[in-house]
């Protein structure tokens, strides 16, 4: 197992949750360090029922549909035109279902390696964050294993798992291999730091931070629906203000 230290940066440099340091929702310092040259967000896709079963469909497709606006903060329940059950919960669309929530669906993520292979000096050894209040997680099956810590004011027990590999090991967390309920890693990077990748386990995007040439690749990737994010964005529902 990886020693704590080797996240010692992603601990010092997230923004806390649930502080002024993040103004009102939260920004995308929550997720990710600041200093990266640039930053993208990936959107995870919908399905659409068919006759044939369910296809992938772009957040630009739902909203066509819709006839809402795309733009880099839209919000899916928005762009989707929901029914709102309660604050913040919605119901499924009546033509298939929305995005994964939490993490990176496999297709888009392997187009994102395959980007951020090109921009690393150590893809030999990268470091994966699994959240550590994940379900499927047993705590005494881990209870050496090291932890990474990020702030956040309202719920103090946000700690990771951290474990450490080549960058395919991705494919170890997105197979039901590793566990009963696949996921990708929450947060990861390559050991020289020369990208960094989040998913928050509420969200239907993940995030990624680089350089200029990294993160220019990512948006033009065409497996990816991607648009560029900045550090201080506001990234959730209440962000869309153009959508609401």
């Amino acid at each position: 197992m990886p020693e704590a230290s080797a996240a010692r940066w992603i601990e010092e440099s997230l923004w806390p949750w649930g502080t002024a340091a993040n103004f009102e929702g939260f920004r995308l310092g929550c997720l990710l360090p600041e200093g990266f040259e640039a930053y993208a967000r990936v959107l995870h896709p919908a399905s659409v029922r068919t006759d044939q079963g369910y296809e992938p469909a772009r957040w630009s497709t739902v909203a066509s549909w819709t006839g809402r606006t795309v733009h880099p903060q839209m919000q899916f329940e928005l762009i989707a035109d929901l029914s709102e059950r309660k604050p913040y919960r919605f119901d499924p669309p009546s033509w298939g279902s929305g995005p994964e929530r939490g993490t990176f669906p496999p297709l888009e993520c392997r187009a994102a390696i395959e980007v951020l292979r090109e921009f690393t000096s150590t893809p030999d050894i990268c470091y994966f964050c699994v959240r550590e209040g994940w379900g499927f997680i047993d705590p005494e099956f881990y209870k050496r294993a090291a932890r990474v810590n990020t702030p956040d004011v309202k719920n103090p027990d946000r700690s990771y798992l951290l474990f450490r590999g080549p960058l395919d090991a991705i494919d170890s967390f997105l197979e039901p291999a590793f566990h009963a309920f696949a996921r990708s890693p929450n947060i990861w990077w390559p050991e020289d730091r020369a990208w960094c990748v989040a998913t928050e386990i509420d969200s239907f995007d993940t995030f990624i931070g680089g350089s200029e040439e990294c993160i220019q690749q990512i948006l033009a990737c065409s497996d990816l629906e991607a648009f560029p994010a900045m550090i201080d964005a506001r990234n959730d529902f209440g962000g869309d203000t153009i959508n609401l």
